[in-house]
């Protein structure tokens, strides 16, 4: 009898991955792509190295760089401290694009500026830049993003692509999301260079076998951040959610290592670390987990995370804002982030200004409590901002979005939920729960209701309502991360369904309590399964959501 159930539980897990995988498939059929203009970019680097990562190890080779013309101008500058749309540097180049079109580097700690080779498409015709770990973009006079490999490497190696997007970096091309001075910049962490990154538990991970590439841009009212990532559809409907719920407004953004630095026009400061990997969404080649991973070690390779459950998975939900200490002086908004060693969270921040006037820039280590200044007398690039003594970030807020939604949580009798998916392996972010529905697994009412008001689909965590068959409200934390989409989407919500995953977790204070609260207690045991925190799969238009 025991072989005869054990068959059963077989027959109904194959079946059960069986339709989740044809609810997979109709998610890529079934969801409208959006029309995308695409004049495209200069024809004459279509492919390159930047499409097949990880790349060669970093090494700082200077063979080759002696063919490189040298420049004898004068409109180079005398040293790169700040990355800019024309000035650059990494641990072994520097690099400045100059009025002319003209790319020149040098390598760090020298003087003598060469004239960097560009193909015959794209000579004279950059008119910004920007460079982290091995790879440097230019953008063109359109806004078309060209990438430049091997930017740790010997010269002879360095090499262009206009390719960017799905799938996998090999769609024809993409524009910046918006391209204002001071507002976006490139962000790579690779396994050779960075290694590692940490979870909101301060677990290391390995950063996966290729890299994590991105260009975070500031859009809209300044509170919006457009990624625009090399493996995914080209439009703007990807964003990280800003500071302070989504709504923080800033002038300036940098970014390196997967790490965004931001600043709003009084000088209020954030950082943050995410990508689209390392935040829950790419559930086909990480392995997450929204309950703590105690007792388990990191495990020493993409590979091994993947495959070995008794190594620890991502904890989710993904690190939020940090907010950074006012600078003691006057500061512009040229904002910099370097990654200055392998390992995780070694960032060194800098902030262009002035001290007792002399010109220069502030810098800190990413969790450093206090600033340091380092004069240059270089004439400063950005612009100065009121850099109040005090907290002004209420002053600099967006309007919340107008998206007030609610949704009936499914029976936990139904034959497949989130926990469903991540328990049978099947990759959860792919799978929309209005597709379940359409291969005919339906989930009946719980009794339960999930109400979240203003919601925005680029936050991670905010502050939701579960209401009772008896009206008894009780408070929750509602998280959520973006959904794969292998095809253009939208911007927000729109009447088109948007797939999340989320988890819904019991603040603290209430799952401690719940012996005291009959309707908690009943709502933790009968439907969040005894746990504090349960993972969700969510759908969600401008007027309605879906949850399982």
């Amino acid at each position: 009898m025991r072989h005869l159930a054990l068959s059963r539980n077989r027959r109904r897990k194959h079946a059960l991955r069986a339709a989740v995988a044809g609810a997979a498939a109709l998610t890529a059929l079934t969801l409208p792509a959006v029309p995308q203009a695409h004049a495209g970019p200069a024809p004459c680097v279509p492919f390159g190295t930047a499409q097949a990562p990880p790349g060669v190890p970093s090494t700082g080779d200077r063979t080759g760089l002696n063919t490189f013309p040298r420049y004898t101008g004068t409109h180079a500058p005398a040293r790169v401290d700040m990355r800019t749309e024309t000035t650059q540097f990494n641990r072994y180049w520097e690099f400045a694009l100059l009025d002319s079109g003209r790319l020149v580097t040098r390598p760090r700690a020298t003087r003598t500026w060469r004239t960097v080779r560009l193909p015959s498409c794209l000579s004279g015709k950059l008119r910004a830049i920007s460079l982290d770990d091995d790879e440097l973009v230019g953008i063109d006079r359109a806004g078309w993003i060209y990438t430049m490999d091997n930017v740790n490497q010997s010269p002879l190696l360095w090499n262009w692509t206009s390719a960017w997007g799905a799938m996998l970096w090999t769609a024809p091309g993409r524009k910046l999301p918006d391209d204002r001075t001071g507002g976006w910049a490139l962000s790579v962490t690779s396994p050779r260079d960075n290694r590692a990154y940490l979870d909101i538990a301060g677990r290391v991970h390995p950063s996966g076998m290729a890299k994590m590439t991105m260009i975070p841009a500031l859009t809209g009212d300044g509170s919006r951040i457009t990624y625009a990532d090399p493996w995914l559809p080209n439009d703007d409907s990807y964003e990280v959610g800003s500071p302070l719920g989504g709504r923080f407004q800033s002038v300036a953004l940098a970014a390196s290592a997967s790490t965004m630095f931001v600043t709003n026009r009084y000088g209020d400061m954030f950082t943050r670390t995410f990508d689209f990997d390392s935040s829950g969404s790419d559930s086909v080649f990480f392995r997450y987990s929204w309950e703590p991973q105690t007792g388990k070690p990191s495990a020493t390779n993409l590979m091994q995370e993947t495959w070995d459950r008794s190594t620890a998975a991502v904890q989710l939900p993904a690190p939020d804002w940090t907010r950074q200490p006012k600078i003691p002086g006057e500061i512009t908004s040229a904002l910099t982030v370097v990654s200055p060693r392998p390992g995780p969270e070694q960032r060194e921040l800098r902030v262009e200004g002035r001290r007792d006037g002399a010109t220069g820039f502030w810098h800190k280590e990413l969790h450093a409590k206090a600033w340091s200044f380092t004069p240059t007398g270089t004439p400063l690039q950005g612009t100065v901002l009121e850099n109040s003594a005090t907290d002004r970030s209420s002053e600099t807020l967006a309007a919340p979005k107008p998206w007030n939604l609610s949704a009936s949580l499914p029976s936990r009798s139904a034959a497949v939920d989130a926990q469903t998916l991540i328990d049978i392996g099947l990759p959860y972010s792919v799978v929309d729960p209005r597709l379940l529905d359409r291969v005919g697994l339906k989930a009946a009412p719980s009794g339960y209701r999930l109400s979240v008001a203003n919601f925005d689909p680029a936050v991670t965590s905010r502050a939701a309502t579960v209401t009772t068959r008896s009206g008894t409200r009780i408070p929750v934390l509602l998280h959520t991360a973006d959904g794969m989409r292998m095809t253009p989407g939208h911007v927000g919500l729109t009447k088109t369904p948007r797939h999340l995953i989320g988890a819904i977790e019991i603040p603290r204070d209430v799952y401690r309590a719940r012996a005291n609260d009959p309707e908690v207690r009943r709502f933790v045991d009968a439907w969040m399964r005894g746990k504090r925190i349960t993972p969700i799969t969510l759908s969600a238009t401008t007027t309605d959501l879906v949850v399982r």
